[in-house]
């Protein structure tokens, strides 16, 4: 099933059951939802998504062009810091800190 909906531009990887003894016994799938999330995903998107997977998995078709549709939004994080902005956050944390322990 992994293969048929990697072929299908949805990712996913092999994830241990707790009835498993482990990886190498692996018989379930985990996706990488909180990282869609971060990419802007949201549960409209989340839904046409699971469609995809059922027809995927149920109907065996081929929407490889679907998902690249659905992804084509979601092509930036928007849930982190980008380039100078992360800097300017380093470095008021740094003074905050550099503060605080002076102080103590």
């Amino acid at each position: 099933m992994a293969s048929r909906l990697e072929a299908n531009n949805i990712i996913c990887n092999y994830q241990g059951s707790p009835e498993e003894e482990g990886f190498t016994a692996a018989g379930a799938l985990r996706m990488g939802v909180a990282e869609m999330t971060r990419f802007g995903m949201t549960e409209e998107s989340f839904r046409t998504l699971a469609g995809l997977i059922h027809d995927v998995v149920v109907d065996n078709a081929k929407v490889t062009d679907q998902v690249n549709a659905l992804r084509k939004d979601f092509q930036e994080l928007r849930f982190s810091f980008k380039g100078e902005e992360f800097t300017g956050v380093v470095e008021k944390l740094r003074t905050l800190i550099l503060r605080a322990a002076e102080g103590a």
